[in-house]
């Protein structure tokens, strides 16, 4: 499967997630799912913005950022797929307090051609 048609079955799929709430600690979260379409950053973007009420200082965001990176990677580790920390959340948003991770495309293709070998 080439590469363009990988993405686009991704982005297919993923149109159709709806936004869903968590909870780190005190604070609650919107999550949303989308495509990052960025050739250096070719993947899935996963953004948790602020709800109403939750406020974090700089070093309460940081902690909450590393917990949230850490629980996402130990579950998604059984499937072969790791978040990064989006370096450009600031850019995607004027939002200061939107947390962003993304899965890089590489890793959801060796999902895939894992799979079809059956590993």
């Amino acid at each position: 499967m080439k590469k363009q048609k990988l993405t686009n079955l991704i982005i297919e799929q993923l149109e159709d997630i709806q936004e869903a709430t968590i909870s780190a600690g005190d604070n609650q979260f919107a999550v949303r799912v989308t495509v990052n379409r960025n050739p250096t950053k070719e993947g899935v973007k996963v953004q948790l913005k602020p709800l109403g009420g939750t406020e974090m200082d700089k070093d309460e965001k940081a902690n909450v950022k590393v917990a949230i990176q850490e629980r996402l990677n130990n579950a998604l580790a059984p499937i072969g797929l790791q978040v990064n920390e989006d370096p450009d959340i600031k850019q995607a948003t004027d939002d200061p307090d939107v947390l962003g991770y993304y899965i890089p495309i590489a890793q959801i293709k060796k999902m895939i051609i894992d799979a079809l070998k059956g590993q």
